[in-house]
């Protein structure tokens, strides 16, 4: 291809979509759709950019960033990678390549993974019946795991990013049935080929030059599923009773958990939290907690510039955790914005709930609380912070009920809100708040027609002003709209006010704001022959 620029972008959207995603496989559908039927016009290409019109319900302009793709435009209202952009993609390719080719290439990893996956069980037969057992050693483990993995995993010159997780499940299916004899021993033979395997990923990523939002893309699952392995490992290991000629063994992958917390390229989150697991479970009985600090405080000094601190920050905390030193460790997260910190606050919150030690939960509560509007922002979609919002009231609500704390949850709730609404509402109605259940309705920008009528009901039986105010709002929200659907529903809420107004014994007000309203609307006529009908007008 003469455009090398376009190249790098074919190569892209094949790695960004995929062809087993029902929704990517709509948006090429959708895409192709438009280039086929000639919609994409005004075509223009060099270098850099292609820009075009497509004509689709409305017409909308496309501009194509060669260089830097995530910086691509549409002027629809859509977000991130659209049909529009994928249509004026095939335009352009279309020029110097085959388009029907190009999907074509783009479907086939179903077949290659099928293929991959075979040639992966015939090697990993292969190297089973070669090496057998292992024995306890723990370099002669490293060195197996390595062989293991750059057979399956390395032997091939090109491996595409969607294969990587199929290739790696059988590269993990030969570590296991190579494990030495005995529970304990298998299982930490197991835990060191975890440790091992998030390193050699991470590497191989960098190797395939395969970007980070890729990689974790398509094989991201791997290393979550690796970290959940590693914590329920340390847990039972942490059961047994282990032996002493384990202790060389230990602190061999003590050394190892702590080196993927830098230098390394992807999954921060869940580096750090493989940390937490094995130290929480495995470690903190076996060394010391002192030498450890000043371990990951050498480890952070020795980073290259730029280089992510996160996840060593996170285990410097996770450790001042473990001894006790609640303000130290929230001190070791400075410099993280809430996105980083939040996940990790969580589980320091979850675990002093289970023990119910309420006096150092309240640091962990009060720093979610501190952060929570500032990390929702920074949270993508509605949808997912919603759900955050969920996960903080899910965790400090053990600590508000153990201590009684009601002015917490509050709290974090109105942080939350827009995406606590519902719990906030609830609880102030539940307590008989009714003027703060009525202005956070307000705050939301709901109406009195949106309301439930039961909580009206009884809104109008213990806070009569707070549905008279939003009465009069409702009524002047429909007449401003200036159509008869609009007068028709003012008229409705004007009369439930006017009998409200009556109930309280204030008919003057009443009267006075009423002949202000007509008055101010004199020109509506279709409003005041509303009122007539309806006998707020006598005629």
């Amino acid at each position: 291809m003469r455009n090398e620029n376009l190249a790098v972008v074919s190569e892209r959207l094949r790695d960004m979509l995929s062809p087993h995603s029902e929704e990517d496989a709509r948006l090429i559908q959708k895409g192709m759709l438009l280039y086929r039927q000639g919609l994409v016009s005004q075509l223009r290409m060099d270098e850099e950019t292609v820009t075009a019109v497509v004509q689709d319900v409305m017409p909308v302009r496309v501009r194509l960033e060669l260089l830097f793709f995530d910086m691509s435009e549409c002027s629809c209202p859509g977000r991130g990678v659209c049909r529009h952009q994928v249509a004026v993609f095939f335009a352009a390719y279309g020029r110097e390549g085959s388009v029907a080719e190009w999907i074509e290439d783009w479907r086939y990893p179903v077949k290659e993974k099928k293929e991959t996956a075979s040639w992966g069980m015939q090697r990993a037969r292969e190297m089973i019946k070669a090496s057998g057992v292992a024995d306890p050693d723990y370099k002669s483990w490293l060195q197996s795991f390595s062989e293991g993995f750059d057979s399956i995993m390395r032997s091939k010159k090109h491996l595409n990013p969607y294969v990587v997780g199929e290739l790696f499940g059988i590269h993990w299916r030969r570590v296991r049935a190579g494990s030495p004899r005995g529970e304990e021993w298998a299982l930490l033979y197991e835990l060191a080929g975890i440790v091992h395997s998030f390193g050699e990923l991470d590497q191989l990523s960098t190797e395939l030059r395969h970007q980070a939002e890729t990689a974790e893309r398509y094989y991201g699952h791997v290393f979550d599923e690796l970290q959940r392995a590693s914590e329920r490992i340390a847990k039972k290991l942490a059961g047994m009773p282990l032996p002493i000629s384990f202790d060389p063994f230990i602190e061999s992958l003590k050394e190892d958990v702590r080196a993927l917390l830098s230098g390394l390229r992807l999954v921060p989150f869940e580096r750090a939290f493989l940390y937490i697991g094995v130290w929480s479970a495995l470690f903190k009985k076996r060394g010391s907690l002192e030498d450890e600090v000043r371990k990951l405080e050498e480890a952070v000094d020795r980073l290259d510039e730029g280089e992510n601190s996160h996840p060593l920050q996170v285990a410097k905390a996770h450790i001042h955790f473990l001894q006790k030193e609640d303000s130290l460790a929230l001190e070791s997260l400075a410099g993280l914005n809430g996105q980083e910190t939040a996940p990790f606050l969580l589980h320091w919150t979850d675990e002093l709930a289970a023990q119910k030690e309420w006096g150092r939960s309240g640091h962990y509560v009060d720093a979610l609380t501190q952060n929570l509007r500032e990390t929702l922002a920074l949270i993508g979609g509605y949808q997912g912070r919603t759900q955050f919002a969920r996960s903080v009231l899910d965790s400090a609500i053990p600590y508000v009920e153990g201590t009684g704390r009601g002015d917490v949850l509050e709290r974090l709730l109105q942080q939350s809100l827009p995406y606590s609404y519902y719990e906030y509402g609830s609880l102030l109605f539940e307590r008989g708040d009714y003027a703060k259940w009525a202005d956070l309705q307000a705050f939301m920008g709901y109406q009195y027609a949106d309301l439930p009528t039961a909580r009206l009901k009884v809104l109008e039986k213990e806070q009569p002003e707070a549905v008279i105010s939003m009465l009069h709002q409702a009524a002047a929200k429909q007449i401003a709209a200036k159509n008869r659907s609009g007068y028709k529903s003012a008229v409705r809420m004007l009369k439930k006010l006017r009998t409200m107004y009556k109930k309280q014994k204030r008919q003057a007000e009443w009267n006075a704001f009423f002949e202000e309203l007509l008055e101010r609307t004199k020109r509506l006529r279709a409003f005041h022959e509303e009122c007539q009908r309806s006998k707020l007008i006598d005629v």
